[in-house]
Parts: C-alpha cells; sequence; structure tokens
C-alpha cells in the first residue's frame, strides 16, 4: 500500500446516508451515546460524525475488543480519554459476563438521575434510551445481544451487516437504538484507512489485500518482533533498517513458505498468505497487538 497522506478512501454506501438520516431524527429522544469503539485502533475507529450526532448528550466510550489488544498501550488510551479528552470510557472485552456486568452498571449509573426525579414527582421512571453506534466491525451487535440476552442482531465478522435503525428494548431499564456502522464519507487519512482495513472494518476488497498485509506485517514487526518471529518461525535480523522493503519482502515470503502457502514449481502464493495473516491478525492468533497509540 502505497503511503500517501492524500490519499481519500470513498466507502459510503447508501444506507450509512440513510440511517444518518433516521438517527438525527430519533436524536429528541435519545439520552445517552454509546459509542463502541476497537482498542486495537481507538482513534482510527472513531467516526466525528457521532460525537456530533450526540447534541451535547451524555456520552460512554467503550473500548472493545481488549482482549485482542496489547494491554498496556489499552490503558495509556484509556488515562488519554480520561484525562484528556474527558469522556467516561470503559475497556470490554465482549465475550466477557464480568465486562458486560461492568457495562450494566456503568449504564444504571446514567439511569440513576432520571429514577431519583421520577420518585421524588411520584411517578414511574421511563426506560433510559440509548444509541449505540460506532464504525463497522466494532462489536456494537455483539454488545446488543449481550445485553438484551438472546440474539436480536446479526453478528458476523464481516462490516456492513446491520443495515438499518430499530430500537430494541432491555427489560424495563433500557432501549437501545440499534444504528449500522457508520464510516465517514471520505477517509482522508492514509493510517486510518490502513488501520480500519486490517481490522476489517472496510471491506477486503476496497484496498489492495497484499499492499495491505506486507504494510501489516512490517507493522507488527516494528512494535510486536517477538510474537511476528514465533508465529511464522522466522529469525529476523536485529538490526535491520525498517526502510528496507526488499529485506522485509524477502522475510514476509519466509513466513509465506514456512505456513505452507506454496503454489506449483515453488512459487510463494503471497495471495494466500495476506489472507492468513490478516484472519491470524484480527483472530489473535499473532498475540494482542494494538496498531494506535496515544501521543
Amino acid at each position: 500500500m502505497a503511503e500517501n497522506n492524500d490519499r481519500q478512501i470513498q466507502w459510503y454506501p447508501g444506507h450509512m446516508a440513510r440511517s444518518t438520516r433516521q438517527i438525527r431524527e430519533q436524536l429528541s429522544r435519545v439520552d445517552l451515546l454509546v459509542e463502541v469503539a476497537d482498542a486495537r485502533i481507538p482513534l482510527s475507529s472513531r467516526n466525528p460524525l457521532l460525537r456530533d450526532l450526540s447534541q451535547n448528550k451524555e456520552h460512554l466510550l467503550i473500548l472493545s475488543h481488549a482482549d485482542l489488544a496489547d494491554p498496556q498501550i489499552t490503558d495509556a488510551w484509556l488515562n488519554y480519554f480520561r484525562q484528556k479528552e474527558e469522556i467516561r470510557a470503559l475497556v470490554l472485552c465482549l465475550n466477557s459476563a464480568a465486562d458486560l456486568a461492568k457495562l450494566r452498571k456503568e449504564l444504571q449509573n446514567f439511569h440513576l438521575p432520571y429514577l431519583k426525579k421520577a420518585q421524588y414527582k411520584g411517578r414511574q421512571a421511563r426506560a433510559l434510551r440509548i444509541l449505540v453506534g460506532g464504525v463497522p466491525n466494532t462489536g456494537k451487535s455483539t454488545l446488543i445481544n449481550a445485553l438484551i440476552g438472546k440474539r436480536s442482531t446479526a453478528v458476523e465478522s464481516r462490516p456492513g451487516v446491520t443495515r438499518s435503525i430499530r430500537w430494541l428494548r432491555v427489560g424495563t431499564e433500557f432501549e437501545l437504538l440499534d444504528s449500522p456502522g457508520l464510516l465517514e464519507p471520505k477517509i482522508s487519512s492514509d493510517s486510518a484507512a490502513f488501520a480500519l482495513a486490517a481490522t476489517g472494518a472496510i471491506k477486503d476488497d476496497i484496498l489492495p489485500l497484499e499492499d495491505l498485509a506486507f504494510r501489516l506485517f512490517r507493522e507488527i514487526h516494528a512494535h510486536y518482533p517477538a510474537e511476528l518471529t514465533e508465529r511464522y518461525e522466522l529469525a529476523p535480523d536485529a538490526d535491520v533498517d525498517p526502510d528496507d522493503i526488499e529485506y522485509f519482502y524477502d522475510l514476509y515470503q519466509e513466513a509465506a513458505s514456512h505456513k505452507g502457502c506454496i503454489l506449483s514449481g515453488g512459487r510463494i502464493d503471497t495471495e494466500r498468505f495476506a489472507r492468513m495473516l490478516l484472519g491470524d491478525f484480527r483472530s489473535g492468533k499473532i498475540g494482542r497487538i494494538s496498531l494506535e497509540r496515544p501521543s
């Protein structure tokens, strides 16, 4: 993937534009915005549009996929959001019962002022109305299903599955406005496009797959060389120049060979290895890896 900061990736399907309009129409009913971002790429997986849509409403940031991210880097991000942006933030592993209980408690804290106000007026408190939003593939549907306790939304590890908005009831406490993953109309940053594509938030056919995988290979080597070496049985040069593309491509092909990605005649099947590398990163098989760090 050519590193060009002026590159603009355009991927804004019609259902995203439609859903944005529908969310604006529902905003007057919303009490709280729960924004779900990916703990591996906390900057690139946040859409400024959601902050604009929140219209100064209460805002809770969820850093999902915490089990796939570097825990030390995630802690640094948590401090960054709390101190620099003054956002209430939680780090969650969406398949952890303890983490989901922590989320429920946080939502109940947001609901408490409404309960007290209703009690003061002698009325029954209404449910807390929550907009659940985020870019594609951050785990919104998984989070909603876990809160509801049943499979109410489609969950797949590919972007663009949820395609319309709808209100969902969670007992008497919460009402959730589920929305499709919303990307910015134009992803103007090359680094953001890379991060979103590497984690699967952008469909794999948007960017050149082999360029994406090779760039990911170099990025992992820069910060997690031991994990890369162990997964692909490599013996890299500790003193290599990080800009030595030829060296890294030879190392990349060596990793592909060790994983059996070989065509007839002994040629390296780089496309097959590209898909393998991306799959290994996305599933955590290489290790707990973060692609972005707070400045």
